[in-house]
Formats: structure tokens, C-alpha cells, sequence
């Protein structure tokens, strides 16, 4: 068993650098368009989810108290580390490698096992990570969206590497059973997640909608990331993340003032204009005092001075 155990590691040393020096020069795009042919079959499999996490969730939050829940889930988040470390290898980003190797050290030995998340507190955030994200570098397309039970929303390529990930953490062969670790870390994420969006799910009109939406922001964060790029998007569909973004042209002052010139608008809305064409000033040429005057004032002269 250790023979082939250590066969199988000089392999993957022979085989990374290939597939890395392979896959450097593939077209990858993280804007991921949605794409979801079998919305139908989703939302039943989401529906149910829902009826059976749900009560899960709610028993979990009341039957363990926040400061125990903020533990498990800083040591849930440390056991993920080794594996994160992993992939951000693969994927070449070795200051991330980095950065999570020092996280990993620091809240396992200051952290008392990563039961505390010192790194986070002294400017270390856990870093993204996972064999999704190193298919996505090595250019493997994403595939439709699918809701999968117990695990929820994923791509089908994310779908393919969380089980990759799920059955190759290290921790797993360190600490036990692997499966008892990978079950007992999606059920810490699942409480979390579902605790999250109970808020969302009661004033949302489409919550399966919201929930997609979501999970393929947070991936396209994530995705562009793990290419070098800034992990905010903006926007639910972006260029290609290769090309910078071509900033907005500002229109040219020339053009603008021939567009609407000051002289046009004040000679549109001039003073005068308004003043000859007002009928208060029709009113007053109309009946203006001295024209009043001019035309009775000589006749009721004239008419008193008869005899």
C-alpha cells in the first residue's frame, strides 16, 4: 500500500509541471454566464433541501451557543486550510500558497488547533481555494448549474472538484475517517449557509432565483481571483477578464457646448422674449393708463362743456 501510495505521489511530481506549462496558455473567461437547462428539476431538488436541512439548522442554532458555534466554525475553516493550500499550488498561485501555510501554522499552534482565528485578526484572511477553481485555470468549461442534495448549488465542474476535494483533504488522512470529516464540515457550512439566507428566503419573491443569482457572484469572485484579478464583480456578466476594462469616455467640452449652447438656451428663455410674449404685458398695452386716458378724458371735457 505505501509502495503504490509513494508511487502515486512521484506521479503527480512528474505530471504538475506538465499540466501546468499545458494549461498556462488556455482561454479562461470568469464572467460564467448562467446557465441552467433543468431549472425545473433543481428547484425540486432545492425544495427539498430545504425541508430537511431546515430543521437541522434550527436545532443546531438552538441547541449550540454562539460562542461554541464561532469555535466550530473557526475550526472548521482551519481543517480546510491543508487543502486550500493545495490547490492554490496547483493553481499557481504560490503567494496565496503562502499566505494560507502561514494561517494554517498560526491558528493551529496560537489558535489552540484553529479553534480561534488569530491570522484573520492580525491581517491574514483565509484565502479561496479548491480543485473547482483548479479545473477553471486548466481550462476545463464549467458546464449547467445544478442544486445537489445535502451540498447545494454548484456547476457541474464545481461539482466534479468538490467531490475531488472532498475524498483528497489532507486532514482527512491525518486525523480519521475521511468521510466522517468531509460530513461533518458540510454540515457546519450547511447551518451556516441556511442561517444566512433565512432572512434573504422570507422577503425574497423568488428565492430560488436569489440563490443562484448569489452563488454565482460569490464564484465569479472567486474564479477571477484565482486568475490574478481583482475578486469583485460588479456586474452579473463580465468581457473577458483577460482584456482591461476600457474606461468610460468622457464626452468632449467642445461637444457638449455645441450640443447645448448657452447663447441657444438664453435666447430661448430670454428675458425679453418672455416679457413680449407674456399677457400680463398684452394686458397692460391693452388698458394702459395713458391710452385710457387719451380717449376719455377729451370726450368728458367735451361733454361737460355743452350747455
Amino acid at each position: 500500500m505505501r509502495r503504490a501510495q509513494g508511487r502515486v505521489e512521484w506521479a503527480i511530481a512528474w505530471v504538475l509541471p506538465l499540466l501546468l506549462g499545458a494549461c498556462a496558455g488556455l482561454p479562461r473567461d470568469a464572467s460564467l454566464p448562467a446557465n441552467d437547462p433543468n431549472e425545473d428539476m433543481n428547484r425540486h431538488v432545492m425544495a427539498a433541501n430545504q425541508e430537511i436541512l431546515r430543521p437541522a439548522s434550527e436545532f443546531v442554532k438552538a441547541a449550540i451557543p454562539g460562542p461554541v458555534h464561532d469555535r466550530l466554525h473557526d475550526l472548521n475553516s482551519n481543517l480546510k486550510e491543508p487543502r486550500i493550500f493545495v490547490n492554490n499550488v496547483l493553481q499557481g498561485r504560490f503567494e496565496a500558497a503562502a499566505h494560507t501555510s502561514a494561517r494554517f501554522v498560526m491558528n493551529s499552534i496560537f489558535g489552540l488547533g484553529g479553534l480561534f482565528d488569530i491570522a484573520s485578526r492580525e491581517g491574514l484572511p483565509q484565502q479561496s481555494g479548491d480543485f473547482g477553481q483548479t479545473l477553471f485555470v486548466w481550462g476545463v468549461a464549467e458546464g449547467p448549474y445544478v442544486v445537489r442534495p445535502y451540498l447545494g448549488p454548484s456547476t457541474l465542474r464545481d461539482a466534479v472538484g468538490s467531490t475531488v476535494d472532498m475524498f483528497s483533504n489532507p486532514m482527512g488522512w491525518v486525523l480519521g475517517p475521511q468521510m466522517a470529516i468531509t460530513v461533518g464540515s458540510a454540515a457546519v457550512d450547511a447551518a451556516d449557509r441556511l442561517g444566512q439566507l433565512k432572512q434573504a428566503e422570507d422577503a425574497s419573491i423568488d428565492f430560488y432565483s436569489f440563490v443562484r443569482s448569489s452563488y454565482y457572484q460569490m464564484r465569479r469572485a472567486e474564479l477571477r481571483e484565482a486568475i490574478g484579478l481583482p475578486n469583485v464583480v460588479d456586474s452579473p456578466a463580465l468581457s473577458d477578464p483577460d482584456d482591461d476594462p476600457a474606461p468610460a469616455s468622457a464626452p468632449a467640452p467642445d461637444a457638449t457646448r455645441s450640443a447645448s449652447p448657452p447663447a441657444a438656451s438664453r435666447s430661448a428663455s430670454a428675458p425679453g422674449a418672455s416679457r413680449s410674449a407674456s399677457p400680463r404685458d398684452a394686458s397692460r398695452s391693452a388698458s394702459a393708463p395713458g391710452a385710457s386716458r387719451s380717449a376719455s378724458a377729451p370726450a368728458s371735457r367735451s361733454a361737460s362743456a355743452s350747455p
